[in-house]
């Protein structure tokens, strides 16, 4: 089963900054972020933890995918008729906020799973960007098979000090990833990247090397709501040349969600002096001019590009 050599090695680096003895405010904010729960073991997700007792199944009379506790993985099998194929699955992909997805080891390689757990439905559907409906074959069922540059892109924002052959790293997006050169700083050499202090659309940018800044292929509008830095470099708000992430969003905490309080503070901040702002007193600005725009049956984002919303101008530009 020579596919599954490229995932099966990986493992956690022996040695992690210890950013948490100088920083222990931001250490902890962090590790309760959603960020920092990008990567997680099979059995630590909610992927894992809601399935029900009885096998799982497309639909138009497709495969039917059946899983069970190995150790610390979860073995998956795909079957219809004499047609079936296993995998094994160490990690998924996701904190359990929007989605999560399994990565499997299959004879082929490694796949996206085929199948995704959906936290605010509750319920368990096909992956986001996969044809519904019955699978070609067994093989097929268990998901789409990754190269070795498709693991690393999704290693890469999922997971910290990703190693060039992909057998090691620290799952989820941890104070290296954000922090190069925090490992020197703790042993006493030099001083650790910040973000925080980078011109604005250095730092959107930066936080677009993961959250997108290019369009999605084949020019789907509706498909980029969810990159929402190049969403946000769309808007005119961001051509003051004052607007970054950490503006509206703190470093070390995950997006507040129905604070639209929060947010107006925000907003406040440079808009205090409008006409439409001191007629409309209290409100909800994200509402109106960044609204949630549902992606399918499964996926809500906000558009980060900030504009007087019309009917169906939110995904047009």
């Amino acid at each position: 089963m020579a596919g599954l050599a490229l995932i099966a090695a990986l493992q956690l680096p022996a040695a992690v900054p210890q950013c948490a003895t100088c920083h222990p405010t931001e250490a902890a904010a962090h590790s309760q972020t959603r960020m920092a729960h990008a990567l997680v073991p099979v059995l630590d997700s909610a992927f894992a933890r809601n399935l029900p007792n009885h096998s799982l199944s497309e639909s138009n009379g497709g495969y039917s995918f059946d899983y069970r506790v190995v150790g610390q993985n979860l073995a998956v099998t795909t079957v219809r008729g004499l047609d079936e194929a296993q995998g094994l699955i160490r990690w998924v992909v996701g904190a359990g906020d929007q989605g999560q997805t399994p990565l499997v080891e299959t004879r082929a390689g490694i796949a996206q799973h085929r199948v995704s757990y959906f936290p605010r439905l509750q319920r368990y559907g096909v992956t986001v960007g996969d044809d519904p409906g019955a699978s070609a074959n067994a093989e097929a069922a268990l998901g789409r098979i990754w190269n070795k540059n498709d693991l690393r892109a999704c290693l890469n924002c999922h997971a910290t000090s990703v190693s060039s052959d992909l057998k090691s790293f620290t799952p989820g997006v941890q104070c290296l990833k954000c922090h190069p050169g925090a490992n020197e700083h703790a042993l006493g050499h030099g001083t650790p990247f910040n973000p925080g202090k980078i011109g604005a659309e250095a730092q959107v940018r930066f936080c677009g090397q993961c959250h997108r800044v290019a369009d999605a292929p084949g020019g789907n509008a509706l498909e980029t709501i969810r990159f929402q830095p190049l969403r946000l470099m769309k808007s005119k708000c961001f051509a003051s040349g004052k607007l970054t992430c950490t503006t509206c969003h703190a470093a070390h905490h995950d997006a507040l969600r129905n604070d639209a309080a929060y947010y107006n503070g925000k907003c406040l901040n440079c808009h205090a002096g409008l006409p439409h702002v001191r007629q409309q007193k209290a409100g909800n600005c994200i509402g109106c001019h960044m609204p949630e725009v549902q992606l399918g049956q499964t996926l809500r984002f906000t558009d980060h590009d900030i504009q007087i919303v019309k009917a169906g101008v939110a995904v047009q530009k």
